[in-house]
């Protein structure tokens, strides 16, 4: 397996707080979580990162806060951003999410394109373990961020 990254949970941190308030226009509250069971969030975004280090950023998050993010990098009314805004935006978020991590792990790095699923469903990676899961709140609605080392493993 490719070797830990010196990518810490304060460089996480610092990543969110700079995503967050440069595409959402807000500081978010940014705590350590524990990894969640894969199948409570309505929404759940992923990418993956491969190269000289090997893993997957993930964002999990409940509806509401998914119209919020929707609101603020689509334009769009919160309340009634429909399923496909939430993909689009969640999608996007991830990707500058994991673009940032990107750039702090050996090179060469590749980022996939982003997965997003819109409903509950028990969404696993074989093959990967989390490096750090942070508890993200916007507008007191949790979200979770987590990275995770390793290949993923075709189902």
């Amino acid at each position: 397996m490719d070797p830990e990254p010196s990518l810490s949970e304060d460089d996480v941190r610092g990543i969110v707080w700079q995503v967050w308030t440069a595409y959402l226009n807000c500081a978010p509250e940014v705590t350590p979580a524990p990894e969640p069971p894969a199948d409570t969030a309505d929404v759940t975004a992923s990418i993956g990162l491969a190269g000289a280090w090997n893993g997957l950023a993930v964002l999990r998050c409940g509806l509401p806060v998914a119209g919020v993010i929707a609101g603020a990098m689509l334009d769009v009314d919160p309340t009634s951003a429909n399923a496909d805004d939430c993909a689009d935006a969640l999608g996007e978020l991830v990707n500058i999410l994991a673009g940032n991590v990107k750039s702090l792990l050996p090179k060469p790095s590749h980022l996939s394109l982003p997965q997003v699923v819109v409903g509950r469903a028990k969404i696993v990676w074989p093959g990967t373990t989390p490096l750090h899961t942070l508890q993200v709140t916007l507008n007191t609605e949790p979200m979770l961020l987590t990275i995770l080392h390793g290949q993923p493993k075709p189902a």
